[in-house]
């Protein structure tokens, strides 16, 4: 039960992620520069998104040991 909840909670935590980075990378395209929010907001998904990948990674490995 623990390790489902790993894994749902890890891949929310990646969508969550990806829902912060894909606005900061469109309008760096669109602008061809980011305000300093914006790469905050980079980081930030980018640690949520590489975060729940490895969460989940660990969880659905450990899960099939």
């Amino acid at each position: 039960m623990k390790r489902t909840l790993k894994i749902i909670l890890s891949i929310a935590g990646v969508l969550v992620g990806m829902g912060s980075v894909m606005p900061a990378v469109a309008q760096w395209r669109q602008e061809g520069g980011m305000t300093t929010s914006s790469v905050a907001l980079l980081l930030l998904g980018a640690v949520l998104t590489l975060g729940g990948v490895g969460a989940a990674v660990h969880g659905v490995a450990r899960q099939r040991a």
